[in-house]
């Protein structure tokens, strides 16, 4: 059996998409947060972790967020709803690791800003189920004042949402079921965008994921199922499905309608289509691949062409995120954070400088740090399930 380290040589640059993701011919390799219970024999020990906190993991999947500010800038909300699919999808091959983030602890925070000048608030709002809380937005324009520390995690009514161009918030907690050597589970909670030119919302769910090789053997990754991201203001709605299977054949349906099927297009691992609607009419059709590329059949209308840069008129096919070109924008950690900021914590510190037993010691100290607030939560007659 390879090593984690070998495997990361033997699974980069497949098909040809550079070595930023360790992908196998389906899915790809990850240790995630959510199926900590699949493996808690082993999870308490830092050598399996990576040196910072799932809060600072997460601003990964929003590295291509250059597409709502796209989306941002479009006056068309149809073409809105296109840059928001497209960022959305861009975000679940940013998920890939071979190391387990650490567990935020109540209350934790961190606070990074992007090259693009689009800012990320992050804080661990329960502990127990694990629920992380976000707040993504960019100025509109202007230049504004500096929020305060109090106003930090929601926009006060002296600013309103619609001071800016974007306001991205939700939040996310983990659910999953072990069966066997696979684990199913899914990231529950609200992804909505908030777009200050018209107040729009535009809300969507994530696809549920499939781990095989849990306990034993390779570990692959797949995502399935749907994704529904819904404009309710502009009646629009946007369905898609990942990974979908190819319907079983009995021995009738494969002689007789084997002239039939060869017609139809194949289906292939790890896709990704769906339809943009505005009521009952079907305005587009999208298609690509999660770990690779995503595409609208029709483009963008000929008004948001000169903002996107790409093909208008409706007429031509529009990919408008593809992982060997489409630019990344790292999310970069504030030098002055909150004394809660994850950066801060001493297991993190520790393992970050190589020393693993100071880390391990300084984890179960917080580990048991937090239980024992938990217990005086519950004997005082709060919270205790957080």
């Amino acid at each position: 059996m390879l090593t984690p380290h070998s495997r990361v040589a033997a699974n980069i640059n497949i098909r040809g998409y550079g070595p930023s993701l360790h992908v196998h011919s389906e899915g790809a390799d990850l240790n995630e947060d959510a199926f900590e219970e699949a493996r808690c024999a082993f999870a308490a020990f830092v050598c399996l972790f990576e040196p910072r906190s799932f809060l600072e993991r997460v601003t990964q999947n929003w590295e291509y967020q250059g597409l709502l500010i796209a989306a941002a800038n479009c006056t068309d909300p149809a073409d809105r709803l296109r840059y928001v699919v497209a960022f959305a999808c861009s975000g679940l091959c940013r998920q890939v690791s071979f190391h387990k983030p650490f567990n935020p602890i109540l209350g934790e925070t961190y606070q990074a800003t992007y090259a693009n000048g689009v800012e990320v608030y992050c804080e661990q709002i329960s502990h127990h189920p694990p629920v992380s809380s976000w707040q993504v937005y960019e100025p509109a324009g202007e230049e504004l004042d500096t929020i305060s520390v109090q106003a930090i995690w929601f926009v006060t009514p002296s600013r309103s949402t619609d001071a800016f161009g974007f306001v991205f918030y939700g939040n996310g907690n983990w659910v999953a079921g072990i069966k066997g050597n696979s684990v199913k589970g899914r990231q529950t909670g609200t992804n909505c965008i908030h777009f200050g030119s018209d107040g729009a919302n535009v809300s969507y769910e994530l696809p549920g994921l499939t781990v095989k090789g849990v306990l034993w053997g390779e570990r692959v990754l797949k995502y399935g199922g749907e994704m529904v991201f819904q404009d309710d203001k502009n009646g629009l709605t946007c369905e898609l499905t990942i990974d979908a299977q190819a319907p079983p054949k009995s021995f009738l349906s494969g002689w007789f309608g084997r002239a039939k099927s060869s017609s139809l297009p194949p289906v292939k691992p790890d896709m990704i289509k769906g339809v943009l609607k505005q009521g009952d009419t079907v305005l587009d059709s999208c298609s690509g691949n999660w770990l690779t590329h995503f595409e609208w059949e029709k483009g963008l209308s000929a008004a948001a062409a000169p903002v996107s840069g790409g093909k208008g008129g409706k007429t031509s096919t529009l990919r408008l995120w593809d992982i060997r070109t489409s630019p990344l924008s790292p999310a970069i950690a504030v030098p002055a954070a909150l004394p809660s900021d994850c950066r801060h914590r001493q297991d993190l510190v520790h393992l970050k400088a190589g020393d693993q037993a100071a880390s391990q010691e300084w984890k179960l100290k917080l580990e048991d740090a937090q239980r024992a607030d938990r217990k005086l939560r519950k004997e005082g007659g709060g919270f205790a399930e957080h």
